[in-house]
């Protein structure tokens, strides 16, 4: 007889997939990607080390597969922001500030996610989710140009040297020390920089 797995053995496998990244995503958040460990993983999603191989076939897969997680969420995130009405200056404001804010409630995540040292697959999976975003702010700059807002220029340029300029700027040493108001205000001041790449003079 040939097994077939039932909905609730689908549904039980989903949860503890679920819950092995969302314990790794805890403990990356904690402390970055270097320090995570399977056994880590493990413990703080209480369950053996071996049920993790059943789901993942290394230590790496299991860093990409949380890296798209944990990106995939932030750019549905952005994207969502970039919905709210209004202009296409208005738009792309309240997407960057969307996304600076995200970045900025996890220091270390971010980090972790933009810059930390990691392993060539990892790194391969980070270039192609760097490209996601650039995609994202792409299009709105389109949309602007279109309609005049924006200065005319190449808009998949113009994007990845936005996402390149606020990834550099939110993974700084001193931003974990911030407070609140200094926080918002480096926002402010990131999302101006980037805005006056695009909006025409006076608008």
């Amino acid at each position: 007889m040939v097994y077939r797995a039932t909905a609730h053995t689908e549904s039980r496998k989903a949860q503890v997939h679920e819950n092995i990244l969302k314990a790794a995503k805890t403990l990356v958040s904690e402390q970055g990607f270097r320090q995570l460990s399977i056994q880590a993983v493990a413990e703080r999603a209480d369950i053996a080390t071996g049920t993790i191989y059943r789901y993942f076939a290394s230590k790496t897969a299991l860093c990409v597969a949380l890296f798209q997680h944990a990106t995939e969420r932030e750019i549905q995130q952005v994207q969502a922001a970039a919905t709210v009405s209004g202009s296409y200056t208005h738009k792309l404001e309240h997407a960057l500030t969307i996304f600076a804010e995200r970045a900025m409630q996890n220091p270390t995540l971010a980090y972790a996610l933009i810059a930390e040292p990691v392993d060539p697959e990892l790194d391969i999976a980070r270039l192609d989710y760097r490209k996601a975003w650039a995609d994202s702010f792409s299009s709105l700059i389109r949309s602007g140009m279109r309609k005049g807002e924006f200065i005319t220029q190449p808009e998949q340029l113009c994007a990845a040297a936005m996402v390149g300029a606020m990834a550099e700027a939110l993974i700084t040493p001193d931003s974990a020390h911030l407070s609140a108001s200094q926080r918002k205000k480096q926002i402010q001041h990131l999302v101006r920089f980037c805005l006056r790449a695009v909006v025409k003079p006076g608008d």
